[in-house]
Formats: C-alpha cells, sequence, structure tokens
C-alpha cells in the first residue's frame, strides 16, 4: 500500500503525470488536444491510485484514513469536480469546427478522446463522492469515546468498506436518488443533496457532449 496515501499526494502525483505529457506531446496537436491527452491520464493515474487503495483497505483500517485524508478535503473535492466538469465542456471545444476537414486518424483520434474524456470524468466524480461519504462516515464524532459519526444505514451491514460506499455513490450518479441505503444525518443529507443536484447536470451534460461525438461522426 502506499506509505502517503491521502488524496492531496495522489493528487500531486496525477497533476504531474498530467503536466509531464502535455509537455512532451508534439506541438503540432492543437492545444485542447494535448490538454485533453493529459487530463485523461492523469485522471486514470488518480483512479487508479485510489481504486488501489480502496480494493485493499478493510472497515477497520478506514477510521485511520478517514482521518488522514480529513485535512483539505473541501478543497480537492471542489478541485477535482470542477476540473471534471470543465474536462467535459472542453470536449465542445474539441469537436467544433469543421470535422468533415479533418483526415480520419485526426478525427478517431478527436471522438476518442472525447469519449475517454467523458468516461474518466464520470468515474472519478463518483468515485471522489465515494471517499467523502466514507471520510465523513468514519470521522470520530466524539474524541472521548472514538464513536464513528455513521450518517448512513447499509442494510445488514454495521461496518461498511469502500465497496459499499462506491456503490451509494455510484448508485446516486446514475439515478440521482437513494436506494436502498439510508442517509440519518443532516451532514449526509447535505452531501447527498449536493451529490444527487451535481449529477443530474453532469448527465445532462454528458448527454449532450454524446449527441455532439455522433453528430462529428455523420
Amino acid at each position: 500500500m502506499l506509505k502517503n496515501s491521502d488524496s492531496r499526494h495522489r493528487l500531486i502525483i496525477s497533476v504531474a503525470i498530467g503536466v509531464l505529457v502535455c509537455v512532451l506531446l508534439p506541438s503540432w496537436l492543437r492545444l485542447p488536444t494535448r490538454t485533453l491527452c493529459a487530463w485523461n491520464l492523469g485522471a486514470d493515474c488518480f483512479l487508479g491510485l485510489t481504486w488501489w487503495i480502496m480494493f485493499r483497505t478493510t472497515p477497520q483500517k478506514m477510521r485511520r484514513f478517514a482521518q488522514l485524508e480529513y485535512q483539505g478535503r473541501v478543497a480537492i473535492l471542489t478541485l477535482i469536480i470542477a476540473s471534471a466538469c470543465a474536462s467535459v465542456l472542453a470536449i465542445g471545444f474539441l469537436l467544433t469546427g469543421n470535422t468533415k476537414s479533418l483526415s480520419t486518424i485526426l478525427l478517431t483520434l478527436h471522438v476518442t478522446l472525447a469519449v475517454m474524456t467523458i468516461i474518466s470524468s464520470w468515474l472519478l466524480v463518483h468515485t471522489i463522492f465515494a471517499m467523502q461519504y466514507a471520510r465523513t462516515y468514519y470521522q470520530v464524532s466524539n474524541s472521548n469515546t472514538e464513536q464513528i459519526a455513521g450518517g448512513l444505514d447499509f442494510p445488514n451491514d454495521e461496518e461498511p468498506d469502500y465497496w459499499d460506499f462506491l456503490y451509494f455513490s455510484f448508485v446516486i450518479g446514475m439515478t440521482s436518488q437513494v436506494s436502498d441505503v439510508q442517509t440519518i444525518s443532516r451532514s449526509m443529507r447535505r452531501l447527498t443533496l449536493l451529490h444527487g443536484i451535481l449529477s443530474f447536470f453532469f448527465n445532462t451534460s454528458i448527454l449532450a457532449m454524446s449527441i455532439n461525438i455522433i453528430a462529428a461522426l455523420i
């Protein structure tokens, strides 16, 4: 497991990889193309590091990770969500203009980048929210008793792991509503409300961008 496993270190590593890729790409590629290449590799790096930690972490270790990643959580959450939304909007700039004048190779590259950006952005947003749910759930509410804050009621599961939080997050991401998991705290309801609203507008943007991609192919 990574020694420095908090979000800030993973974010720094991912940004560094993205910047390096953007610098190394040939200058004849358009800036939006280079930017989206860098974004996708950086986002995939962050997702890979995060999922690697998630799938290897037991509920017993999640309290320590929740406290480790609690500092700076709002700034990181805001930065990554804003970047994901901006990357989806950037697809419009990538696919604007006369696509008929592009060569088959460049058109294939543009469409592939657009599809990859939609997928990586969607996965990134809901993975970050899953981390946020886990942090909020396993935060210590009383320093004297070390009692966790909780806030979500998972059926037949008193010690949810990251798989449970991923399930909750991606269900909201796909349906903009909760499923069989109940929200039982005010802070968790606020976070779920924010997630549901963002998911609605994010999915709408993805639908619009998908139509744009199809139009570019016709």
